[in-house]
């Protein structure tokens, strides 16, 4: 196999494997982030289904709230006792319709606990924030997680609330201490506002209580390969569980915004980077996909080769055959044409006149010369595809063999009635290889008999210089069309197909050129409507090629 038909066959097994691996890895990526994009939704979802058990146990907790502040007479006695009895109450307070705080009273007997809500509460019930979130409060929307549902917590000023409240107005919470607290009121028929300050640290258990996995059991199962954590406006964390230590730049795979009241709140899930390229393993199928694709064109490629192989040696064997067949009429054919020379010669002796046997005689030479000059291109072209050729040189004259070549060709010529013209300037012996030099004026004069005989005249020019001889040969024939002129030199090719058109093998031009080359020089051609000519040049100093060749034999 030469080279090309080898880089045609690495190029069949790489440029598919190219492909297959440019779109593997965009596939792979896609995948990729498929998955993460799944893992991360399903992270999302169970954030959410935490989200809605805590809101449940929120809306449970506000209706136990609200049946317990649903009292319209304000005894201290009976609202102390109500708050000892409830571990969940941490303070109750009553606010007249002149919205004054009307227990505990600022200026009556006071508890120690009682004390401590007034001085941490004073300031949203001086400014009567409570009274206010009434009437600005809006509508939680839990299931959507919506970020603008509920005014955004802050903590600009320590101990100062803002409304975060249910549309009944339940709920409100305020930041003191460690974070947010919850109040939970309600408006009484009388017009007076019965709330409940929530004990932090019973309902943040409650919280806790509901979270998943809590507490964190055994560090061993695939639970501990993510961490969970709640978070207050995005940096605080005020519970975390889970095995899984995240770097400290490590951003959460999943997040959702608790319900009011907790919007403050965010849950977090942090989950190790190969849990999420999770799809890795669809690239490592992917590339095993692409090792066995590739092994499979190799294996093709291989096939493909050896069949070509088997091809090239098959035809080699063919040629062979021709090139023997040959061989072997090329003796009985040179008997043929010496006979036939030795009668001819045998004619001239006789008498009477014998015109018509001489005629006769004469074809048997020039079908016997066409058939030796048809054996002699195909073995040189079978030595030509085994790159046998050689050049073997002799001090010879060229115009001699120009003029031999053409008489042996004039019986011909004549009966084609095609006039031949010879301008030679070639008359001194230079280094040529006559058989070459004869086999190329064969193959350019025949084809002047076989496709120009119509212009009926052929001219044969020579000269010489101190490194070459030149030879053209002009024939006024229908000349040839420019877009064949490339092709007019390639083994088998024939301007016409037609059965009708004169025969030829298509290699005796190939052979013109090879010979040409080999000796070295080249062949030109230029063709118009009214002529064509061929010039050929062969190199008359011999190279240092050829001085190996020569002392090889």
């Amino acid at each position: 196999m030469n080279r090309s038909s080898k880089f045609l066959l690495a190029l069949l097994v790489l440029l598919p494997l190219g492909l297959f691996a440019w779109g593997g890895v965009r596939l792979a990526a896609h995948e990729r982030e498929r998955v993460q994009a799944n893992i991360q939704q399903l992270l999302t979802n169970q954030l959410a289904e935490i989200d809605r058990s805590i809101a449940g146990q929120f809306d449970a907790f506000a209706a136990d709230l609200q049946q317990l502040t649903a009292i319209d007479e304000y005894d201290a006695d009976q609202l102390r006792d109500i708050a000892r009895n409830d571990a969940r109450v941490f303070q109750m307070f009553v606010i007249n319709p002149d919205d004054a705080l009307i227990y505990p009273s600022p200026l009556g007997p006071v508890t120690a606990v009682e004390r401590d809500f007034l001085l941490k509460a004073s300031d949203l019930i001086n400014d009567r924030q409570i009274q206010r979130s009434q009437r600005t409060s809006r509508a939680p929307n839990r299931d959507a997680n919506d970020k603008g549902s509920y005014q955004k917590l802050s903590k600009k000023q320590k101990g100062v609330s803002q409304t975060e409240t249910q549309n009944s107005g339940d709920w409100f919470v305020w930041y003191w201490g460690p974070g947010i607290n919850l109040i939970y009121w309600q408006r009484r028929p009388n017009n007076h506002i019965v709330g409940v300050a929530v004990d932090r640290s019973r309902w943040i258990a409650d919280v806790i209580a509901k979270l998943p996995d809590t507490p964190v059991p055994v560090i061993d199962s695939k639970s501990t390969l993510s961490r969970h954590q709640i978070v207050e406006s995005g940096r605080e964390v005020i519970y975390k569980w889970g095995a899984y230590s995240p770097a400290l730049e490590e951003l959460p795979a999943a997040e959702y915004r608790l319900a009011a009241p907790l919007s403050a709140w965010q849950l977090q899930t942090y989950v190790p980077l190969n849990l999420m390229t999770a799809g890795q393993s669809g690239t490592f199928n992917l590339m095993a996909g692409l090792v066995l694709s590739g092994f499979a064109l190799i294996g093709l490629a291989y096939a493909i080769d050896r069949q070509y192989g088997h091809e090239l040696r098959e035809a080699a064997r063919r040629v062979s055959f021709v090139n023997q067949v040959s061989h072997e009429l090329r003796t009985p054919l040179t008997n043929i044409r010496m006979y036939a020379e030795l009668l001819e010669h045998d004619f001239d002796s006789l008498e009477p006149d014998t015109s018509h046997s001489r005629s006769r005689l004469n074809v048997i030479l020039s079908e016997s010369q066409r058939l030796t000059r048809l054996i002699g291109n195909v073995l040189t072209f079978a030595r030509q595809e085994k790159q046998t050729l050689q050049v073997c040189r002799n001090q010879v004259v060229a115009d001699d063999i120009i003029q031999n070549v053409v008489d042996s060709f004039r019986p011909s010529l004549e009966q084609k009635q095609i006039a031949v013209e010879l301008d030679l300037q070639s008359s001194h012996p230079v280094s040529l290889d006559a058989d070459i030099l004869e086999q190329i004026l064969g193959n350019l004069i025949s084809n002047v008999e076989k496709y120009a005989a119509d212009g009926n005249w052929m001219k044969i020019r020579s000269s010489q210089s101190e490194t070459e001889v030149t030879i053209s040969v002009t024939d006024r024939g229908p000349g040839i069309a420019p877009s064949h002129c490339d092709q007019i030199f390639e083994p088998f090719w024939r301007a016409s197909n037609d059965l009708s058109q004169s025969a030829g093998t298509g290699i005796g031009l190939t052979i013109v050129r090879s010979l040409a080359r080999l000796h070295g020089g080249d062949v030109h051609m230029n063709s118009s409507k009214s002529q064509t000519e061929f010039t050929v040049t062969l190199g008359t100093v011999v190279t240092a090629g050829e001085r190996n060749e020569d002392s090889d034999r």
